[in-house]
Formats: C-alpha cells, sequence, structure tokens
C-alpha cells in the first residue's frame, strides 16, 4: 500500500509543478523532464540497493532493467537539451535511438527467464543472448529511424513511421510481461510478473492518447499525457523492491541446460540482421544516400552479431564441459557408492544401474535391459508399485520397503526410495531408485529382539529356581534325616537314596541353569575350569543326544584353578560345543564330541574335538575373522570363534585350532592360578567348668522357610551343636551379636537380606571368631556384593554330606 500511496504523491506532485510553470513553457518542460529523469534514477538506484540479494539470471534481469532505464534516462535529458538549444522539441533525433532502446529494454530482460531459477552457470551465455536481442532492437531503430532522418526528403514523413514503431514496441512488451506472468505461475516471481504487466498495459493505452497528442500538436510536457513513462516506471520500482531474493546456493535448484535450443535461439538475432537489412533495400528504398548508410549499417552489424555468436558459442562449450565434468563426478560417485541405484523408464523398463546394483541382484547390465521393474520385485510385493506414480506426483518421493530377487532366486528387502525425472512438459520419463539392502539390519533387530527375550526368561529362571530349591532343599533334608536314622528296610533305604539322588540331579540342573542365564561380574574369580566344562555339559548333553551325537568328558582330577569370569569362558565352552555339533550335522555315521582338560603347570587346557569332516587347510586362516562362516544363509553369523578368540585374548590365554588325524580339535590355554592357603582357626572355647573337654559348639540358623530351618536346626543338633534359630533379619541382625562358633544365614530373607547379618557381625568385631556361612540357592546374589566374596556359600538343595563338607572347610569338625 505504501508504494502506491508513493506514487500517487508522485504524480500529484509531478502534475502540480506542470500547472504552476503552464506560463513558462521551457520551465515546464525541463522541471517535468528532471522528475522524470528524477524517477527513473529512483528505480536504478532501488535495482543498486538489492543487487547483492540476486544472483544468477535473477541479477541478469535487473542488471537489464537498469541499464535500460539508464538509456532512457539519457534520451530525456538530451530530448531537453535539444529542447533548449532550439526552441521547440523534436522527436526524431540522436537521442531517440536512446529512448527506443531504454524502452524496449524491459522486454529483452524478460529472456533472462528468472523464474526458472537462479542457473548461475549459463548466466554468461544467457547475457550475450540478451546483448544479440539488444543489437537485433537497435539495428531495428537505426535502420528505420536514425539513417532515414539523416536524409532530408525522408525526415519530414518519420514522427508517424516513429510513433507507430513505438506503438508497436509497447504492445509487444504488454504481450511479453502477460506471457511471463502467466508462465510463472507456481512461482514466487508470478508477483513481480504482475506488478510489471501492470505498468505496461496502463503504460500502452496511456500512450495511445499521447501519440495522438503529438501527431495533432497538442502534447505538453508536465500534463498528463505523460502518464504513458509515469505509471509504467511506478510500476518497475514496485517490482524492484518486491521481487524475491535468490535463495541461497545450497537451496537453489538449476534448470538444465538445453544446448540445442540455446544455440538456435543465439543465431536467430544475428540472422535477422542482414536478412532484414539486405533484404528491404529493393521493398523500401530511401535514396541512394540513404541505401548507403543502410548497407554500411547492416554489414557492421552482422560482423558485430557474427562476433557475439562465436563468443555465446565459446561460452556454451565451456558451459557444456562444465556441465559434462560434473556429470562424471556424479557417475562416479554414483559408481562408488554402496547403495543400489537403479534408474528405469516411466514403463519399469530398465535404463541404467550402477555396479552395487548389479553384484547384488546378480544379473549383468545386458540380461537388466530385457526385464522389467515387476521381474525384480519378489511376488505379492508389486502391489506397492501400483501407487508410485501418484505419491511421487503428490508428494514428490516415494519411500517403501521392497522385496527384491536376485538372478538365483532368492530374495532380499531393500528400503527403497524413489524420485522421477521429468521432461520440459512436466510428464514423467525417469524414475530413480535408491535402494539399500537392509537384510543385515532386520538381522540384527532380531537378534537384539532375541537377546531382550532371554534376558527376560533369565530373570524368569531365576525366580522359578529360588521358589524351587526351597522345596527340594526340604525333600533332601528329610531323606538325610531317615537315612541317619537307619532304620527300615534294605529296600526301603534304597527308596530314600534313589528320592536323594533324583533331588540331587534337580538340584544341580537348577544350579546349572542359573550359571548358564545368570550375567555374572565382569571382574573375574578364581574358578575351577573342570566345573565350568562339566556345566557347560550337563546343559547340552541332552539336547546333542537328540541329534544322535554323543559327548564324552575326559576330565583330569582334581579342580583345575583358573583366574576368570565364569560366564565368559562358559560362552567360549558353548561355541565350541555348537561349531562342533554344525560340523557333525553334515557328516555321515555316528557324532562324537570330546571335552578334555588338563594341567600343564602354568596352564590349564581344555581341549575340543569332533570326528567331523575338520577344517579344509585353505579355511585355516579365516575361521577367526569376524563373519566368516561356511553355514547356510541364516544358520550362523560368523562372530562364535571371533568372540571366543577375544575372550581367550583378554584372559591371557589363547584358542586355537590344533592339528588333527580327524574332524577339526580346538585348544583352549588359561593361566593357572593358585590360590593362596588359609590356616583355620582353632576353637578356643572351653568347658563351663574350667575343664579341658570342649563345650559344644553353637550353631545360629538363619532362614524364612520354617521347613529348612528345622531340618538343618535337627542336622546341627545331630552333629553336635546347640542351634539357636531365628527367621528374619531383624532377628538375625540382633542375634549375631551373642557368642556363636558358627552362623548359617540364608541370604534372601523376608524383610532384608542376609548380608546385612554378616555386616553387623563384622562390625561387632566377632568375625574372626564366629564363621559366617551363607545359605542360598543362587550364589550370584551374593556376587552383587563384593564386601562378603570372601564367606562360604552352602548352595541349596545340599545334602547331609554338603552340610559336613562345608562345615570342615571353615575349621568346624563335626
Amino acid at each position: 500500500m505504501r508504494h502506491v500511496l508513493f506514487g500517487l504523491a508522485y504524480i500529484v506532485v509531478y502534475l502540480a509543478t506542470g500547472a504552476l510553470l503552464a506560463s513558462a513553457p521551457d520551465a515546464r518542460s525541463v522541471a517535468s523532464n528532471l522528475l522524470l529523469a528524477a524517477l527513473t534514477t529512483a528505480v536504478c538506484g532501488a535495482i543498486v540497493w538489492r543487487r547483492r540479494e540476486w544472483q544468477g539470471s535473477h541479477r541478469l534481469f535487473w542488471d537489464a532493467f537498469a541499464v535500460a532505464l539508464a538509456l532512457w534516462t539519457v534520451g530525456e535529458v538530451g530530448f531537453t537539451i535539444d529542447q533548449l538549444l532550439f526552441g521547440h522539441p523534436s522527436w526524431v533525433r540522436w537521442h531517440t535511438m536512446f529512448s527506443l532502446c531504454g524502452g524496449i529494454g524491459p522486454m529483452i530482460a524478460i529472456l533472462a527467464r528468472p523464474h526458472l531459477g537462479v542457473r548461475k552457470a549459463s548466466t554468461p551465455a544467457t547475457g550475450i543472448d540478451l546483448i544479440s536481442c539488444a543489437m537485433l532492437a537497435g539495428f531495428i531503430y537505426a535502420y528505420f529511424v536514425l539513417v532515414p532522418s539523416v536524409v532530408p526528403e525522408q525526415g519530414a514523413n518519420l514522427e508517424g513511421t516513429l510513433l507507430a514503431l513505438v506503438q508497436a514496441q509497447r504492445l509487444v512488451l504488454v504481450l511479453g510481461m502477460v506471457t511471463a506472468f502467466w508462465v510463472s505461475r507456481g512461482t514466487s516471481w508470478r508477483s513481480t510478473y504482475g506488478r510489471l504487466a501492470i505498468g505496461v498495459t496502463a503504460g500502452f493505452f496511456f500512450r495511445i492518447e499521447t501519440s495522438a497528442a503529438i501527431l495533432d500538436g497538442r502534447y505538453v510536457a508536465g500534463s498528463m499525457y505523460d502518464l504513458a513513462w509515469i505509471v509504467p516506471f511506478l510500476c518497475y520500482w514496485w517490482a524492484a523492491l518486491e521481487a524475491p531474493a535468490s535463495p541461497p546456493a545450497g537451496e537453489s535448484v538449476e534448470e538444465p541446460t538445453r544446448s540445442s535450443f540455446a544455440a538456435a535461439a543465439s543465431a536467430v538475432p544475428v540472422l535477422l540482421i542482414p536478412a532484414i537489412g539486405y533484404g528491404l533495400l529493393h521493398v523500401q528504398p530511401i535514396g541512394q544516400s540513404g541505401d548507403s548508410f543502410r548497407i554500411l549499417l547492416t554489414t557492421l552489424t552482422t560482423v558485430a552479431g557474427l562476433g557475439l555468436l562465436t563468443l555465446r558459442l565459446s561460452v556454451q562449450g565451456t558451459e557444456l564441459q562444465r556441465a559434462d565434468q560434473r556429470l562424471r563426478l556424479l557417475a562416479a560417485a554414483t559408481q562408488q557408492t554402496g547403495d543400489l541405484i537403479l534408474i528405469t523408464r516411466a514403463d519399469g523398463a530398465f535404463e541404467q544401474a550402477n555396479d552395487a546394483c548389479v553384484r547384488a541382484l546378480g544379473y549383468s547390465r545386458g540380461e537388466l535391459a530385457r526385464l522389467g521393474l515387476r521381474e525384480l520385485v519378489e511376488y505379492g510385493t508389486g502391489e506397492v508399485l501400483r501407487a508410485l506414480a501418484d505419491e511421487i506426483r503428490d508428494n514428490g518421493i516415494w519411500r517403501a520397503t521392497l522385496q527384491l530377487r536376485r538372478a538365483d532366486g532368492t530374495a532380499f528387502p531393500a528400503s527403497s526410495t524413489v524420485v522421477a525425472l521429468t521432461n520440459v512438459d512436466g510428464r514423467i520419463v525417469h524414475y530413480v531408485f535408491v535402494l539399500r539392502d537392509i537384510s543385515e539390519e532386520l538381522r540384527l533387530r532380531d537378534q537384539l529382539v532375541h537377546s531382550e527375550r532371554l534376558s527376560a526368561i533369565g530373570e524368569l529362571v531365576a525366580g522359578v529356581a529360588h521358589e524351587i530349591n526351597n522345596p527340594l532343599q526340604t525333600i533332601v533334608g528329610c531323606v538325610e534325616l531317615m537315612l541317619e536314622e537307619r532304620k527300615g528296610s534294605p529296600d526301603d533305604v534304597r527308596d530314600l537314596q534313589l528320592v536323594r539322588q533324583e533331588a540331587a540331579r534337580a538340584g544341580q540342573i537348577v544350579r546349572n541353569l542359573l550359571a548358564f542365564v545368570r550375567r555374572g561380574a565382569p571382574d573375574r574369580v578364581a574358578t575351577d575350569l573342570n566345573q565350568i566344562v562339566k556345566t557347560t555339559a550337563d546343559l547340552r548333553d541332552y539336547h546333542l543326544g537328540q541329534k544322535g551325537i554323543s559327548l564324552h568328558l575326559d576330565l583330569q582330577p582334581g579342580p583345575l584353578p583358573v583366574m576368570a569370569n565364569r560366564e565368559e569362558i562358559q560362552q567360549v565352552v558353548v561355541n565350541l560345543v555348537i561349531n562342533a555339533e554344525h560340523a557333525l550335522a553334515s557328516a555321515p555315521g555316528t557324532g562324537t564330541i570330546v571335552l578334555k582338560t588338563r594341567s600343564e603347570g602354568a596352564s590349564q587346557v581344555l581341549e575340543v574335538s569332533d570326528n567331523g569332516p575338520g577344517v579344509p587347510p585353505h579355511l585355516r586362516g579365516k575361521i577367526f575373522e569376524p563373519f566368516f562362516t561356511t553355514k547356510e544363509v541364516g544358520e550362523g553369523t560368523g562372530l562364535g570363534l571371533s568372540i571366543s578368540l577375544g575372550i581367550a585374548g583378554s584372559h591371557g590365554g589363547a584358542l586355537e585350532l590344533k592339528p588333527s588325524a580327524k574332524g577339526a580339535r580346538f585348544g583352549l590355554r588359561l593361566p593357572a592360578h593358585v590360590a593362596p592357603v588359609i590356616r583355620a582357626a582353632e576353637s578356643t572355647a572351653a568347658s563351663p567348668d574350667g575343664g579341658d573337654a570342649p563345650a559344644p559348639p553353637r550353631a545360629l540358623v538363619i532362614e524364612n522357610e520354617g521347613a529348612i530351618r528345622d531340618l538343618l536346626a535337627r542336622l546341627l543338633e545331630r552333629r553336635g551343636f546347640t542351634v539357636v534359630r531365628g527367621s528374619t533379619a531383624a532377628e538375625g541382625r540382633s542375634l549375631v551379636e551373642h557368642p556363636f562358633d558358627v552362623v548359617l544365614c540364608d541370604v534372601k530373607l523376608e524383610d532384608g537380606s542376609g548380608v546385612e547379618c554378616y555386616r553387623r557381625l563384622r562390625e561387632s568385631g566377632d568375625v574372626a571368631r564366629t564363621r559366617f556361612i551363607f545359605i542360598t540357592g543362587d550364589a550370584s546374589v551374593v556376587d552383587e556384593h563384593p564386601d562378603v566374596a570372601e564367606v562360604t556359600i552352602l548352595a541349596k538343595p545340599f545334602t547331609a554330606s554338603d552340610l559336613d563338607r562345608v562345615l570342615n572347610s571353615v575349621a568346624i569338625g563335626v
């Protein structure tokens, strides 16, 4: 609105100035012409002020506008000087050429087509095209106006010709601006073209009346007739101030160069110059001197045009070289990328594919050329392609997951992003598919889900194991009491021993499950390699038996102490056993896996061997590489041996494939651990009467399960202990302050933890005199408290012999 108000104020000032100077024609003419020159200067100033905001064709468009207005201003100043010198205005003089060229300038500027984008690379060539068109316009004006004006017999008739030429020029300008407004729909330049179209259209109709006034001699400077110039210039100023700025370099989209059309369009103005100049000599002769001027003008302009055309072709060649270089770089990047890039025609026929796509699909490019897109898509997923064109037309891009079919008939999932390439009419001619094989991502996702399920199962097993251990302990304890009473027939004793044996077996299964699913602390502790091997074998024995594979243990007698993370070493053993199992699955005959341990002084060794096909010599150097596997797709990750090798190395040991006459033989070597010798403390308790006979040892039993508490108390009483019982953590913290020879405490109590009872005993200073034993079905619970790691553990379910062994280990003889 402010621009409209400024325009109205300028018109009022302009007309008021003309009215005030009506009695002084020369002063009125000079004042009006100066005001017009000030307006065109304001338009040029607005363009210069905003020039930094434009780039490429946008800047070229407004530069052409500024040059045109500068030429018109020069012509207007010349008109004023001519009037002051000769006393009356003359429309056909030297300044006429400047005014005419300035008037056609906006039409030439439209040829920059700023609505198509910045197109910075093609701006030099477009600038030469504009100069060629300007040269053609200048030639036409000189040919029909300037040359005849110097021929005496033609000068009198030129004013009408000039006015007709100006009106035709205005009409061409109107048609050009309206056309630009129409073709720029949907772009930010539509409003700019609209403002310019309003100005030139209004100027066209005002110019009709002004031309009639000039012919009739009614024209007066500073009057309403000058609206033919004022209104277009005000609209030019408005459009320059409101024109959109060029987008940043990273956001602009370059319109592809159409070299053949551009070359033909550049040649048209140059070819028209000799066609018009020489062709009209016989159609409209103006005398010998005039025609001679025309011939000279045509020749010089043609030579200049040929020079411009040569320069244009040179610039275009450079532009094509840059475009070709960009295409080569893009092609190189496309070929080297790991993504699969497939280009098809609109009907789905193959056009091009990069090397990664050819390798992934397994077809050669010649084979792909005979296939369509639907032949590359797995059956049942082709329906997603039906909405491809509509989706791209609405959103500009299409994303989906496709199942692509390889040449060997297998399929793989691919994340797909599709964009379309269109022609000048906006019709889709090609589709560009950017595909990525997501098989590994899906596998890792499934593996993560599987790991989470295993973790949940582990927590469930731990909870269930705790509940199972307590009734098992009650069964075992009752059987032990009955066996110690030695009553009943031999058959009854045999049955009780069988019950004890099976209950102990169930307890061992529970302990094995807990050891397998529990995540141990990352700290390494002294552990028995034989025990780890036996536990793992017990877990896999039944599964292997179902597959007809026998598992044999050849363990060195006695413990094989190592300082290790139990779960990590167990994982190594499981990986080696599973590898042997997979090797035997495809071997004929009965499969056998042997786990053998031995001590070699400073090292403890485990060997896992099988009687399968073994490892071929050419694969021996690759089996420990990550992701290397000889299994079928989906049967293995190729990480088992690699992870096992890393675990062995982190423990200071080694894992290697050893020579074997038959099958494969892997050896795991770990540093041996020498445990420190702990002397058992002697009981210093004396008899109450001060004699040499020791007093009966005192035992405290803290257990929340009443049946287990009573059974343990009865077992201890039979071993000569005086037993005090407690069922809660609060009772335990209170009772441990009294003197006891041994405290047997459950880890999980209803109101707390047995660990609190041990800490209270330690704080009281009696821990050196009182032996403390944890009772638990899940030893990993104790591992969570590093400060109680030295406390002895009696694992549920335990037998009477287990109890005796633990009491002896803490120097409480029974």
